[in-house]
């Protein structure tokens, strides 16, 4: 879901997510990383990291390893009760429910989720860098609300 709403809402970080997993497979294949090369079969996303956090406070930071101008997205599962992420920066609190989807860039915007009652689970879906530097592919530019390709 995660990755559709991606295409959806950044369709040059989608794009730039395949070719960056497509040239990770060419590498794989070149130097003879088959562990690499059966990983990548079954990594179903364009986004090259995925956290889990479990029923656990993340204080205010932000995410200096990623790439500013893509989209993270965190999603939650679970029977919990009165969650709340925010967003000092931006003077935001915001309820983070179970089966929600908050979309924005850790690298820029300082966030944390509250300590929750009962049990939840989060995935953090986001990119770094790093990953599409080895693979030789440029990091997307900009999402623009016009729906055109962005520049840089």
């Amino acid at each position: 879901i995660a990755t559709a709403a991606l295409r959806v809402m950044h369709p040059q970080q989608y794009w730039t997510g395949l070719q960056a997993f497509a040239s990770l497979g060419d590498k794989a294949g070149s130097k003879e990383l088959p562990k690499m090369s059966e990983t990548l079969q079954y990594w179903a996303t364009v986004f090259n990291i995925l956290t889990i956090i479990c029923n656990q406070e993340t204080p205010n930071h932000r995410d200096h390893s990623l790439i500013p101008k893509c989209f993270d997205i965190l999603t939650s599962v679970g029977n919990y009760s009165n969650a709340w992420m925010s967003m000092p920066s931006l003077q935001l609190e915001l309820r983070y429910d179970p089966g929600c989807m908050i979309v924005f860039s850790g690298r820029i915007v300082r966030h944390g989720v509250h300590a929750v009652e009962g049990d939840q689970i989060g995935w953090a879906w986001y990119m770094r860098d790093a990953v599409h530097i080895y693979a030789g592919i440029p990091s997307c530019g900009w999402a623009r609300l016009d729906g055109n390709k962005s520049k840089g």
